[in-house]
């Protein structure tokens, strides 16, 4: 065994006049392995939480959206004429390629709506049949047929039906077959004066994608009923498309950019673009942060080593005596600092590692209803298990150089003082 080696162990043991620099050492120890550990599980549950994201993101089959860039002559802003949308080559194109599964044109608008005495604002999507058909498939609450017809008059006149979220369903007392008043902000021309357009609707059901901020802001009705309440025909103001394979949205717009003219192509990638930003973010303040334990535990190591060279003078003379060059003197403690700061890295990556596959396996932390999820989401990032406690060790490595650079500076005289 090497000798620089071989005295860095030794001096990790316990003697009766170093009690407590061995207690500092332990301390220095599990300080950096909590640390580690603490980066390495905390960075683990938020990509977790922004995978479970992008999983219900792309549920909701909004892969790509095509909107309207520039107002077109005649039509107010965010509406154009569906037939010109339908001629365009590049729509055409996409509609044909084996990547789309659906292409679905759609009416939106802002509205109010309300039950009773409580409102809220919200956009409603008129969609074309086999957009809402996939909308049914998600719905977990649905009128009795009954509900929807009017069966007092002469013959049965079928409501207009809508389809409303979960969240948005709770927040407003929702439930299916229940009437709602739609109050749009923009205004047509009245008797005696301008007057907002107001249409009644039944709940048909309640739909749940697993993304809170889209069902408590979006409801679907079938597209001639959002025409006959905006007094608009032949119009649409977007269009979605649903991919075979969600990851190749990006490759898909940019493959048909060019060609779209007036409008504007985002995957859902750029539609989240600040969310997944702000996820980005946070993830790295966070490693900042919890990195500052790492750092406060290898300055406990800098005081420890201090304390040791004070401790070691008659030592570090003897064998300065001896022949020792600077060099393995200042080999002895950095070994020393690593001995102790890498047992730490490793036991708390080791610990991380144990703590996430508990949380994986066993999901014993209840998460309250505004999450995606009841249970904590991990994920099992290289990056994370490699990269963290490689910075962790280049950070003790760093805290043990500088009392080693002190231990190598002094002469055999000043340990000869000492006797």
């Amino acid at each position: 065994m090497n000798w620089i080696l071989f005295i860095a162990r030794r001096y990790l043991k316990s003697k009766r006049n170093t009690e407590f620099l061995s207690l500092s050492s332990l301390l220095s120890m599990g300080g950096i392995g909590l640390g580690v550990a603490a980066i390495i599980i905390v960075l683990s549950v938020m990509s977790g939480f922004e995978k479970q994201l992008k999983q219900k993101l792309v549920s909701s089959d909004l892969h790509v959206l095509i909107t309207p860039e520039h107002s077109f002559p005649g039509f107010e802003s965010g509406w154009v004429p569906k037939a010109g949308m339908t001629a365009l080559p590049a729509l055409a194109s996409m509609a044909s390629s084996s990547e789309v599964e659906l292409m679905s044109y759609q009416l939106s608008t802002e509205v109010v709506i309300r039950n009773g005495n409580k409102v809220s604002g919200i956009l409603i999507k008129g969609v074309e049949a086999e957009k809402l058909n996939r909308i049914k498939k998600t719905v977990i609450e649905e009128a009795l047929p009954q509900m929807l017809v009017d069966r007092d008059g002469p013959s049965a006149v079928r409501y207009p039906g809508i389809f409303v979220g979960k969240e948005l369903a709770y927040e407003m007392g929702l439930i299916p077959g229940d009437f709602v008043t739609v109050i749009s902000p923009s205004q047509m021309d009245g008797p005696f004066n301008n007057i907002p357009r107001i249409k009644r609707f039944v709940v048909e059901g309640i739909y749940h994608f697993g993304v809170p901020e889209q069902e408590s802001h979006v409801a679907y009705t079938a597209i001639n009923q959002v025409e006959s309440f905006l007094r608009k025909k032949g119009v649409v103001s977007e269009i979605e498309i649903a991919l075979q394979d969600s990851s190749k949205s990006a490759s898909f717009v940019s493959r048909f950019r060019s060609e779209l003219s007036d409008l504007k192509a985002r995957d859902w990638n750029d539609l989240n673009a600040n969310l997944f930003a702000s996820m980005r973010l946070e993830r790295l303040a966070m490693f900042l942060i919890l990195l500052f334990t790492v750092i406060i535990s290898s300055l406990n190591i800098v005081s420890t080593l201090t304390l040791l060279v004070q401790e070691k003078i008659k030592e570090i003379s003897i064998l300065k005596t001896m022949g020792a060059t600077p060099k393995s003197i200042r080999g002895i403690f950095v070994w020393k600092g690593i001995l102790i700061g890498g047992s730490g890295v490793f036991f708390g990556t080791l610990g991380a590692l144990g703590i996430c596959l508990l949380l994986k396996r066993y999901q014993f932390i209840s998460l309250p209803d505004v999450y995606y999820d009841r249970t904590l989401p991990v994920t099992f990032d290289a990056t994370y298990y490699l990269g963290v406690p490689l910075v962790s060790f280049f950070i003790v490595c760093l805290a043990s150089y500088f009392p080693a650079r002190g231990a190598a500076k002094l002469t055999p005289l000043e340990g000869i003082r000492e006797f």
